[in-house]
């Protein structure tokens, strides 16, 4: 199987690979080539593998995450002289073999990743992502981490699928709509997060309020119909915003969007969010100069409106901010922003 991968800059002129040419991101150049890799040998009457399944991969997607990862683990095999590299999270596959305690699946089913977080049901795998590596093209999977694909979702879909629908279903448990109801606002209405959110809020009976700082054409706002989509510019006045009422926001990147998110939402209001956008100093050197005081003024609104602040990041635990009579730093899990909170209570 042909299999794309990251290849060491020092040793693109090794031979046994196809060159595929070099993406950049930040200031670093990423080099893309195909290895040729042949199907590993999985014993289905082995005891090691009787709760696992094989299977090869028909295609696979590279998020926000995957592309931070990627940078890290692209500086280290330049330092250990490693010749290529696989990445990437999501994948949809075909069940090849399985294990003598595999049940669920056969041989030539459709499956993607079960991404459950921070419960998965078992105590003998990990939460979360099922791996970093779906390039690779080959994936030995224990059975509990996997769902075959929804009926009508093709390959190319499918690898698309499962990270973001269980990202959007986590983020509207932990709001609460659910049970206490309210006006749902969903920010940065363009992205991955934001379209998986507003279907799932449209499917529990919600009509969202999307902002979106880019405009979108007649065919894009019949998709998320009936979410009401404003774009941010100059016209979009504060009243604009402040009419729908906001009392949960749903949020992919809190460094980019907390400021307005903070003026949108009404008091006693909840704030959700999954993600950053810049996840590497490369990707944005500038970003920890140019966040770090909006996010603070932001978050000293927070504290006026008693705003409860989820933060639900993809690769740590997830973490409750509540606003109370109490002082304390808190230390963001990510790379560049320490940020002094005041009045607030950290709940993990």
């Amino acid at each position: 199987m042909k299999c794309l991968v990251a290849i060491n800059p020092d040793m693109i002129d090794k031979r046994g690979y196809q060159y595929l040419g070099a993406v950049e991101f930040g200031t670093t150049k990423v080099h893309l080539g195909e290895v040729e890799l042949g199907q590993p040998e999985f014993d289905v009457n082995s005891p090691n593998n009787e709760d696992y399944l094989l299977l090869k991969v028909n295609s696979f997607s590279c998020n926000y995450r995957d592309k931070a990862l990627l940078l890290c683990n692209y500086q280290k095999i330049m330092e250990v002289e490693r010749f290529f590299l696989p990445f990437g999270s999501e994948f949809s596959a075909e069940v090849i073999a399985v294990g003598s305690g595999v049940s669920e699946f056969r041989v030539g089913d459709k499956v993607v990743g079960n991404c459950a977080y921070p419960n998965n049901d078992s105590s003998s795998v990990l939460p979360g992502v099922v791996t970093n590596f779906a390039s690779l093209g080959w994936q030995r999977i224990h059975k509990r981490k996997l769902i075959k694909i929804p009926y009508g979702l093709d390959d190319t879909a499918a690898s698309c699928f499962a990270l973001g629908a269980q990202t959007a279903a986590g983020m509207i448990r932990r709001s609460g709509i659910l049970t206490t109801k309210g006006n749902p606002l969903v920010m940065s209405g363009r992205s991955a997060t934001s379209l998986f959110v507003i279907q799932q809020l449209i499917a529990h009976g919600y009509k969202p309020f999307v902002l979106t700082t880019s405009n979108r054409t007649q065919e894009e706002k019949d998709k998320i119909c009936p979410a009401e989509v404003r774009v941010i510019n100059k016209e979009l006045r504060y009243e604009d915003m402040l009419r729908s009422g906001s009392t949960h926001i749903f949020d992919p990147f809190f460094d980019m969007n907390l400021d307005l998110a903070m003026k949108c939402i009404k008091m006693d209001g909840t704030y959700v969010t999954c993600e950053i956008r810049d996840q590497h100093p490369i990707i944005s050197e500038e970003t920890p100069k140019t966040v770090e005081p909006i996010v603070r003024i932001a978050l000293s609104q927070a504290i006026i409106k008693n705003v409860t602040l989820w933060l639900l990041f993809h690769t740590f635990s997830q973490t409750e901010v509540r606003l109370v009579d109490s002082s304390l730093r808190i230390f963001c899990l990510f790379w560049w922003l320490p940020v002094l909170i005041g009045n607030s209570e950290v709940l993990c």
